[in-house]
């Protein structure tokens, strides 16, 4: 009779325990894991567009924000050359712009090394330190509106090199 009551006394203890292993451990399961979570390790933001991927998009003014530098990199996955087509406003109405980028290639935009260059005069809405929106389109993807940060190098001396010049 006490074989049989410490045996039971056993398998309820293992059922005891297999349970508070089961519920404690099956939290990772309805958890979101934040390794996994989209972000932007950079100051820019970012957006997919098929094969094209644009990284790290800036708008770099002064406290004014009359002209604004828009520097970003874009990449090209494909295996064929494509456009990345922009548009933003400014006072003067919609504007776009389309850069070619070559198949399994990249280019950076806006940069103190770069032959690219953006810069939007008179953007409307853009104010130091708000947010600016640009509309990225590639391809067959769809379109998207990226809010992008406006910058300036006084807070961030290493964008002293993008700092915008108005053309005359």
């Amino acid at each position: 009779m006490i074989a049989r009551s410490l045996g039971r006394r056993l398998a309820a203890s293992a059922a005891v325990v297999a349970a508070v292993a089961l519920t404690v451990s099956a939290c990772t399961f309805i958890t979101p894991q934040a390794t996994r979570m989209q972000y932007d390790p950079a100051d820019g933001v970012g957006a997919n567009l098929g094969d094209i991927v644009v990284r790290d998009v800036i708008a770099v003014t002064d406290e004014d924000a009359e002209v604004i530098n828009l520097a970003f990199t874009a990449v090209n996955r494909g295996t064929q050359r494509a456009q990345l087509n922009m548009s933003f406003r400014t006072a003067d109405g919609v504007v776009k712009e389309a850069i070619g980028i070559p198949a399994g290639g990249s280019v950076r935009v806006g940069g103190a090394d770069t032959n690219v260059e953006i810069l939007i005069e008179d953007p409307e809405g853009a104010t130091l330190g708000g947010l600016y929106e640009v509309y990225f389109q590639a391809g067959a993807a769809e379109g998207v509106p990226l809010l992008v940060p406006v910058l300036d190098d006084e807070a961030r001396p290493y964008l002293t090199p993008l700092m915008p010049t108005p053309q005359a």
